[in-house]
């Protein structure tokens, strides 16, 4: 039987509640690299998605209920939302509310005040496509909805994107509780992150119902839609895992149901794995990323062979702890997610002898100065370079040299300690490095701002 905490009780608790508050965030700043994503005085405590997909037409239906308060009062609510999505009508508890929706911005006219709660359900449609995403990344196709050319769908929005096809506040660091339901064609099935609650098919459509229990920032959240088969398994203390995978490829499971034993290989470095349960959903895309409970992997992964997708699966999973439960407060620290996901990445290849520990040292550091001149350093990263090696390999060295400098009993020690003791909450690098330097009892500051900001690869 699946444990449950008193936390994950409370949090289960606000997800079945009628009506649901904020998530409690203290209030966000807008965002140091993508400013025009998200806006700071919003803070949405759930989404209720609804959302029909007609593949042949290309066109996504939808009814979303945002349930959001504001930090300071103001005479509209601003959310996201792409211009390919047409908006029919607006309502604020209920009532029809005017609107302007310009460009991303749609913005509706009604007085908001701090320590209320409102409820924003928007009536929308449109044929739904991926923006250019901030990097020159090979293996990128966009961000937000993907469609392929039979209408299959999935989504993939790190750093933006979820405005593509729902209205949001597209910031990082304003967590909120989802439920999905996705209505297709018969003959597939939508998917979703969290946990299937219903599935039901009438007049040749197919409805899923997903909710999650626990809050997460929009970029965390997937959408798939096509030929899905469910495969389930049993994880570590009866943790629920369930493999999303395209009908007649039995043969992607191979590599996923060594995931238990991935999961063990984390908790002994990190702690208990901070959810209800995990997964993957295996898409016609390009790359993966690390959606919270259901991970988003491609099938283009296998063609590197199944220990590649056993590392993908590893990184993906130790965002867990770092990304999805303790999260940043700006995109400028995507470092303190990748490095620790990179790091344990290679202990999980040489803890099962694909790859040495020289080797990955090697590699960290052999191009950290190349990249750091072509894409800036980890810390400072070019806005338009977004998930580059200068932030995976380059975080993943500075893990590497502050194990060194702290001790390897005192780093995993506090590897662990950190997502337990900020579970759920958002982050910046400061408040990291800080507790570092007191739990350590090192002053770090300066050692950190050398190996984040530094152009060249510092000494020691």
């Amino acid at each position: 039987m699946l444990r449950r905490t008193a936390l994950a009780s409370a949090l289960l608790a606000l997800v079945t509640a009628p009506l649901v508050a904020v998530t409690g965030a203290a209030q966000a700043e807008e965002d140091t690299y993508y400013p025009a994503k998200g806006d700071p005085n919003v803070d949405v405590g759930r989404y209720n998605l609804d959302l029909d997909w007609d593949p042949d037409a290309r066109l996504l239906t939808g009814t979303a209920d945002v349930r959001l308060s504001v930090f300071a009062a103001a005479p509209a609510v601003k959310l996201d939302l792409h211009k390919r999505m047409e908006v029919s009508s607006v309502a604020v508890n209920g009532v029809p509310a005017p609107f302007t929706h310009d460009g991303k911005d749609l913005t509706v006219t009604t007085a908001v005040a701090p320590g209320a709660t409102y409820l924003v359900t928007v009536k929308y449609a449109g044929k739904p496509r991926t923006v250019k995403a901030p990097t020159s990344r090979g293996d990128d196709d966009g961000l937000g909805w993907h469609t392929n050319t039979k209408g299959q769908v999935w989504t993939m929005q790190k750093p933006f994107g979820a405005y593509t096809w729902f209205p949001v506040n597209d910031h990082l660091s304003d967590k909120a509780f989802f439920d999905v339901r996705l209505t297709v064609p018969e003959k597939w099935t939508g998917v979703s992150t969290g946990r299937l609650v219903d599935k039901t098919t009438s007049g040749k459509r197919t409805r899923t119902h997903f909710t999650n229990a626990s809050p997460m920032p929009p970029h965390l959240l997937t959408v798939a839609i096509g030929p899905y088969k469910k495969y389930t398994q049993a994880g570590p203390h009866d943790l629920p895992l369930t493999y999303w995978l395209p009908k007649n490829r039995a043969d992607l499971l191979k590599p996923l149901e060594k995931t238990p034993e991935t999961i063990s290989f984390l908790e002994s470095r990190l702690g208990t794995y901070p959810f209800d349960s995990a997964g993957v959903v295996v898409t016609p895309g390009l790359g993966s990323v690390e959606t919270q409970t259901l991970m988003t992997l491609s099938a283009d992964n296998y063609k590197q062979g199944g220990e590649d997708v056993r590392q993908q699966v590893a990184h993906n999973l130790a965002h867990a702890w770092y990304g999805a439960s303790v999260t940043p407060n700006d995109w400028r620290d995507n470092w303190m997610n990748e490095s620790v996901a990179t790091f344990l990445e290679a202990k999980f290849s040489t803890a099962h002898h694909w790859r040495t520990w020289k080797y990955w040292k090697r590699e960290f550091a052999r191009n950290d100065d190349y990249y750091r001149e072509i894409y800036g350093p980890p810390g400072a990263y070019l806005p338009k370079q977004f998930g580059q090696r200068n932030v995976t390999y380059g975080g993943a060295l500075l893990m590497e040299k502050l194990r060194a400098k702290v001790g390897t009993d005192l780093f995993y020690a506090a590897l662990a300690e950190w997502p337990a003791q900020n579970a759920g909450r958002n982050r910046g690098r400061q408040t990291y490095v800080d507790w570092l330097s007191q739990r350590t009892g090192q002053d770090l500051r300066a050692w950190f701002t050398a190996w984040l900001d530094s152009p060249t690869t510092p000494a020691s």
